[in-house]
C-alpha cells in the first residue's frame, strides 16, 4: 500500500508494509502508540457517545465559561427563529455558524453572551395552528391554539438545537420568548415612547394587503413572482375639449391611459401628467377621423409596437398645456369633470405619459391626493372583495379573480388595446397568493426621520465575510432608502395588541402613560395579553384610569390591531441585552434575506429609541440549495434534513460541512457527495488525533523540560505550531471558517503527518527514553493546538478524544491552551526546509529502493546551504549514519561536502546502495558485525531496559 504526503518541496511515496515475521520477537521492545480511543464508532455507539458528551461536557460549558473566562464579554444576539415547525438546513447553517463563532472566542479565553430566543407570534404560526379547524374562530380560540402550537414547536426545536452542541443555557429561564410578559411589557413601553415622540402615528394610507391572509403586510413579508401575468390595457378617457388647440376643434379628444390593474378603475380620481414632457394629439388609422388621442411624444413608438396600431401625429403640445384639462370618469358617469394634475412620478419609460390615479391603491396616487385634497375612495374590503359602495356590477366580487375581466367587459368600447403583461409581482410570503395595494387605517413608524441617522450608523458597522462586505453594505443601504414607510399594524389575533383605545364618536386615539402601566400590570398578573380580547372595557379600565383618560367606558372602543412581528423582533435588543453595556451586540449573524428583515427592523427600532445601531458587526450567510442549485422543497423531493445527516454521519459531520461550505457563497450546496466528503475528511482528522493520543498517551501535569530537546525536527514543528495558532486565530476572527477547515487539513497533512510524524518514527518507535520524552513533549503540544483549532467546529470529537487524554475527566474547554512565544525559531525552520530540499533530490533518484539502504553524498551548492545542513550533520566529508540529516533524508548514511567551486544554489546528490542488512528491530541502521543480531543503537537501548 502506498501513501502520499505533500511536502513544501514535492510529493513522496513511501511504503507502510508490515515488517517481516522474523522481527516479531522485538515487537514488545518498540514504543508503539497505544490508546483506547477507537478508530471509528458504530451508529448506535456514536449516538450514545454524543448523548453522554452532551449531558456531561457540552451542557455545563456555557455556565463554566461565564465563571472562568475573561472579559470583555463578546455578545452575539440571537435572531429569533419562528416557533412554527421542524428545523431545516437553513437553521443548521445559522445556528452552527453562531456556535462556531462563540466557541472560538471561548477557546481563546474570552467570555461570551448568547441567549437563544424564539419569535412566537405572527401569521405563520397562526395559520399552522388553525389549519385543521374549519370556519371562522374567535380570537381567544386562535390565541390558545397558536400558543400551544408555538410551545410545542419551541420544545422540539430546542431539543434539536441542543443536540447540535450549541453553546448556551437551555433552561426555560435562560432563553427569551417574544410572548413572555416581560418581553411584551418592554415592547409596550417602547411603543409608547415612540408615540410620544411622534415617531409612531396612525394614518389612512395605501399599504400592501394580503386578501388571502386578511392583513396588511410589510415589505419584508413579500416575495416576488417573476412570471406573474397581468392584463396590459390601453384605455381611453373622454376629455372635455382642448379649447386652446386649434386642431382639436370639433373633434372628440381622448386621454390614452395604460394600466395593468383595471380592477382599480372604479376608484379613479385623476389623471397625472408631467409638464416637463412633450405630448401629441394623434389619429389612430383604424379609428374614426374625428377621434384624437393624447399621449407623450416619446412613447408613440412603444405604443405602436405594443398594439400594432399606427399613429398619425396631428398636433404637438407642451405638457404645461394640459393643466386645465378635465375628463369623464371611465365607469362612473356621475363624475364628468375629473382633473389633470402635474406630477413628477409620471415618466416616459413605459405607458403613455398619462397615469390613471386611484389614491386608495397606489403610494404616488395617495401623495397626489394629499397635496390636491382628493377623496380616497376604497371599494375593497379586507378579503379583497368589492364592497356595497362599489358599482353594482362589481359588488361581492373578488378584485383579483373577477375584478379585471368584469371591469374590462364593462368599459369594452373604451379599451383601445388589451393583452397580457408578464412581470414581477408581489405575493404573500406565507400563502404565496398575490397581494394588492389598499388604503386602510394603519399604524406606522415614521421612517423618513430615521433613514439618515440609520444610514450614518450603518457606515460604522463592520460586515462579514469581508469578501462580500461592500456589496452587503450597499444592499442594506439600498433597502433602507427604498423603504417608503413601515406599517407596524396587522389585522390578526395571534400577536401583541397595539395598546390603544379610540373614541366612538370621532375615532380619535386615546393613549397615555397611565394606560400603558395599567396594561403592563394586568399582563404580569394574567400572564398573557388575552385579557385584551376577553375583558370588556368596563372591566378592563378602573374608574381612576378612566378619569385620567377623560372618558367614560361606553365612549371608548378597543383597537383590533396587533403589532407586526418585525416590531416584536426589532425590539429584542432592548429586552434581551438589558445586562449588557449600552445594550449593543458585538454581532448579529443571519441570512442575507434579513437585509429587509431583522437587520433593518432592529436598526430602525434602535435608531428611533436611542439613535445608535444595535450591533457593531453583521455576519451575512447564504441559503441552502441542492447540487443543481435548486431551492429545497418537498414538492421537488430534494430535501435533506439535519436529522438525516446527524443520524447517518453524526453531528460533527454536519458541523464540519457548515464550517467548510457555509461562509463561502450565498448559495450553499447540500448534497450526499459533499456530506460524504465531509465524513471522510473528518475521519482522517480522527485518525490523526487517535495517533497523537496513542503517542502522548495520557496528559502529564508537568511536561518534559524542553531544554533537553535539541532535535531540529522538534523545534521545526513547535515553530510551525506557533504560526498555526496565529493563523487559525486570525481566520476565526475574520469569520473565514472555510479557510480554518482548509488550514487545519493542510497542517495535518503536511507539517504533522507528511513531515514530522513520518520522519521521527524511528526515534519514536526505537529511540531512547530522552528522545521519546522530547517527541511526546512536541506532539503533546501539537495535540493540544489541534484540539484548540478543532473544538469550535467539532466539539463532540474533541471532547471524546480529550476524555482518553485527560484521566481526571475534565472537559477540554477547562484547559487553557496557548503556544509559547519561545517556540519561534526561524533558523530551525530554515534548516529543516533546506534538508527537505535535499530529500526531494534523493527521492527523485532513489526510485523504488528502500532509502535506508542508501548512502548519500551531498555537495552543497552554497556556503549558506552547507551551514544549514551542517547543523544537522556535524562533520564534513565523513559518512555518518546517526545524524538528524540522515533521519530527515531517511537514508542509511550521508556524507556532507563543501560547496562546489562554481557557487550555485543547487546541490549535487549522488547515491550508493549499502549491502549490509538492516536491523530487524528498527529497520533503519545496518548490522555491521556478522555476530550481531541487531544494530549497535538498538542493542544499547535494550541493554538499558534490562
Amino acid at each position: 500500500m502506498l501513501r502520499a504526503f505533500h511536502f513544501r518541496l514535492g510529493t513522496r511515496l513511501y511504503s507502510v508494509k508490515p515488517a517481516k515475521k522474523d522481527a516479531n520477537k522485538y515487537t514488545d521492545t518498540i514504543n508503539l502508540p497505544r490508546t483506547r480511543f477507537p478508530t471509528r464508532l458504530s451508529a448506535a455507539k456514536r449516538e450514545e457517545q454524543e448523548r453522554q458528551i452532551l449531558d456531561h461536557k457540552i451542557a455545563p460549558a456555557y455556565k463554566y465559561q461565564e465563571q472562568h473566562k475573561r472579559k470583555p464579554t463578546f455578545v452575539l444576539h440571537d435572531g429569533p427563529p419562528y416557533a412554527n415547525g421542524q428545523l431545516h438546513m437553513g437553521h443548521a447553517v445559522n445556528k452552527i455558524l453562531k456556535d462556531i463563532t462563540l466557541r472560538q472566542r471561548v477557546v481563546h479565553g474570552q467570555q461570551v453572551n448568547y441567549i437563544p430566543g424564539w419569535d412566537c407570534h405572527g401569521l405563520p404560526i397562526e395559520l399552522k395552528a388553525t389549519s385543521s379547524t374549519a370556519g371562522d374562530q374567535n380570537a381567544l380560540d386562535t390565541r390558545r391554539k397558536s400558543r400551544a402550537f408555538a410551545l410545542e414547536a419551541i420544545d422540539s426545536q430546542k431539543a434539536e438545537f441542543r443536540s447540535w452542541g450549541i453553546l448556551a443555557n437551555w433552561q426555560p429561564e435562560d432563553i427569551y420568548l417574544t410572548f413572555r410578559p416581560e418581553f411584551i411589557a418592554n415592547q409596550l413601553h417602547m411603543f409608547y415612547n415612540l408615540y410620544e415622540r411622534g415617531l409612531v402615528y396612525r394614518d389612512l394610507k395605501p399599504v400592501y394587503w394580503s386578501p388571502s391572509s386578511k392583513t396588511a403586510l410589510a415589505e419584508a413579508e413579500l416575495e416576488y413572482d417573476a412570471n406573474f401575468k397581468s392584463p396590459s390595457v390601453y384605455l381611453r378617457c373622454a376629455l372635455n375639449g382642448l379649447s386652446a388647440i386649434e386642431a382639436a376643434q370639433g373633434k372628440q379628444i381622448y386621454a390614452l391611459v395604460w394600466t395593468t390593474t383595471p380592477w382599480t378603475l372604479p376608484s379613479n380620481q385623476a389623471i397625472c401628467y408631467n409638464s416637463a414632457l412633450d405630448y401629441v394629439l394623434v389619429r389612430l388609422l383604424d379609428r374614426g377621423p374625428n377621434e384624437l388621442y393624447l399621449m407623450a411624444t416619446a412613447l408613440i413608438a412603444d405604443f405602436e409596437a405594443s398594439t400594432q396600431l399606427q399613429c398619425e401625429i396631428v398636433e404637438r403640445l407642451a405638457g404645461s398645456a394640459l393643466s386645465d384639462c378635465s375628463y369623464q370618469h371611465p365607469i362612473d358617469k356621475t363624475q364628468p369633470n375629473l382633473p389633470f394634475f402635474d406630477a413628477t412620478h409620471v415618466q416616459d419609460s413605459k405607458g403613455t405619459g398619462l397615469v390613471h390615479t386611484a389614491p386608495a391603491h397606489g403610494p404616488d396616487d395617495f401623495l397626489i391626493s394629499l397635496a390636491k385634497k382628493l377623496p380616497v375612495k376604497c371599494y375593497v374590503n379586507e378579503s379583497g372583495v368589492y364592497t356595497e359602495e362599489a358599482p353594482a356590477f362589481l359588488r361581492g366580487q373578488s378584485v383579483l379573480a373577477q375584478g379585471n375581466p368584469l371591469v374590462l367587459q364593462h368599459i369594452a368600447e373604451d379599451v383601445v388595446h388589451a393583452s397580457q403583461f408578464e412581470h414581477s409581482y408581489p405575493i404573500d410570503w406565507r400563502t404565496k397568493q398575490p397581494v394588492i395595494i389598499r388604503a386602510s387605517e394603519q399604524w406606522f413608524i415614521n421612517t423618513d426621520k430615521l433613514k439618515a441617522p440609520a444610514a450614518a450608523a450603518l457606515e460604522q458597522v463592520d460586515i462579514y465575510p469581508r469578501a462580500n462586505a461592500e456589496s452587503s453594505k450597499k444592499a442594506l443601504l439600498t433597502q433602507l432608502h427604498k423603504r417608503p414607510y413601515w406599517c407596524i399594524s396587522r389585522q390578526r389575533a395571534w400577536g401583541v395588541p397595539i395598546p390603544v383605545l379610540y373614541r366612538r364618536d370621532n375615532n380619535q386615539v386615546v393613549l397615555n402613560a397611565a394606560l400603558i402601566e395599567h396594561l403592563c400590570g394586568l399582563l404580569r398578573t394574567e400572564g398573557s395579553m388575552d385579557f385584551w380580547w376577553s375583558k370588556p372595557l368596563e372591566e378592563l379600565l378602573p374608574a381612576d384610569l378612566l378619569k385620567k383618560l377623560g372618558c367614560e367606558a361606553n365612549q371608548l372602543i378597543k383597537g383590533n390591531d396587533i403589532f407586526d412581528i418585525w416590531f416584536d423582533s426589532g425590539s429584542t435588543w432592548s429586552a434581551v441585552l438589558k445586562e449588557q453595556s449600552q445594550q449593543v451586540a458585538d454581532l448579529y449573524l443571519e441570512g442575507y434575506d434579513q437585509f429587509t428583515g431583522w437587520f433593518q427592523s432592529s436598526l430602525l427600532m434602535s435608531i428611533a429609541a436611542r439613535n445608535c445601531a444595535p450591533y457593531r458587526a453583521l455576519f451575512v450567510h447564504g441559503f441552502t440549495v441542492d447540487e443543481k442549485g435548486h431551492k429545497m422543497s418537498k414538492s421537488l423531493g430534494n430535501v435533506i434534513s439535519p436529522k438525516q445527516i446527524t443520524k447517518k454521519y453524526g453531528t460533527d459531520v454536519l458541523r464540519w460541512w457548515v464550517a467548510f461550505h457555509g461562509t463561502q457563497h450565498m448559495s450553499i450546496t447540500v448534497s450526499d457527495k459533499l456530506l460524504q466528503q465531509s465524513a471522510e475528511n473528518l475521519s482522517k482528522v480522527r485518525g490523526t488525533l487517535r495517533y497523537l493520543n496513542g503517542v502522548v498517551n495520557q496528559k502529564e501535569h508537568k511536561l518534559s523540560d524542553p531544554t533537553l530537546n535539541d532535535s531540529y525536527l522538534n523545534k521545526y514543528l513547535l515553530h510551525n505550531l506557533l504560526g498555526f495558532e496565529q493563523e487559525i486565530q486570525k481566520l476565526y476572527n475574520g469569520y473565514e471558517y472555510n479557510r480554518v477547515v482548509a488550514s487545519i487539513q493542510n497542517f495535518i497533512a503536511n507539517q504533522v503527518s507528511g513531515i514530522y510524524v513520518h520522519l521521527i518514527k524511528d526515534r519514536l518507535y526505537c529511540g531512547n527514553n530522552q528522545e521519546l520524552q522530547a517527541i511526546r513533549y512536541t506532539l503533546s503540544h501539537c495535540y493540544r493546538q489541534l484540539c484548540k483549532a478543532l473544538w469550535p467546529i467539532t466539539p463532540y470529537l474533541i471532547e471524546e478524544s480529550w476524555s482518553y487524554f485527560d484521566p481526571t475527566g475534565s472537559a477540554f474547554y477547562e484547559e487553557s491552551v496557548q503556544a509559547d512565544k519561545d517556540w519561534e525559531n526561524v533558523q530551525a525552520n530554515q534548516i529543516v526546509n533546506a534538508a527537505l530540499d535535499i530529500k526531494r533530490l534523493v527521492n527523485q533518484q532513489a526510485g523504488d529502493v528502500n532509502s535506508w539502504h542508501l548512502a548519500v553524498n551531498i555537495k552543497c551548492g552554497s556556503p549558506q546551504q552547507l551551514e544549514m545542513l551542517s547543523a544537522l550533520h556535524g562533520q564534513l566529508n565523513v559518512p555518518i549514519a546517526n545524524s538528524e540529516l540522515c533521519e530527515i533524508l531517511q537514508v542509511g548514511s550521508a556524507t556532507l561536502q563543501t560547496p562546489l567551486d562554481a557557487a550555485t544554489d543547487a546541490a549535487v546528490v549522488t547515491l550508493q546502495t549499502l549491502t549490509a542488512p538492516l536491523c530487524p528491530r528498527c529497520r533503519r541502521y545496518s548490522v555491521v558485525e556478522p555476530e550481531q543480531e541487531i544494530c549497535k543503537r538498538c542493542s544499547g537501548i535494550l541493554s538499558n531496559k534490562k
